[in-house]
């Protein structure tokens, strides 16, 4: 019985995995104002990122990209400024 419900946990932790970070419904639960911490635990770690800096003013661009879909995120001074989802701009290996 104990292996049965151990193998239920890992079947659903794989699916959780597989299923990915970078969807519409994330991407719709990412709303201005929200402060970087709080996108990456929603989206994981950015595949690509950019910053600059003047004086205590701070930009980043994050993208987000599985090679089906997209997220791109703008912030300013470490929150949601702009955002924008579709499809991927990775070419098939």
């Amino acid at each position: 019985m104990k292996f049965i419900r151990n193998l239920s946990i890992l079947f659903f932790f794989i699916l959780l995995v597989a299923c990915g970070r970078v969807t519409e419904e994330n991407y719709n639960r990412i709303e201005n104002g929200m402060e970087e911490a709080a996108v990456i635990k929603i989206l994981g770690d950015p595949d690509e990122t950019s910053s600059m800096g003047i004086g205590s003013l701070t930009g980043k661009s994050s993208v987000w990209d599985d090679g089906k879909a997209r997220i791109s995120i703008q912030f300013f001074n470490g929150k949601v400024k702009l955002k924008k989802f579709g499809a991927s701009d990775k070419k098939p290996s």
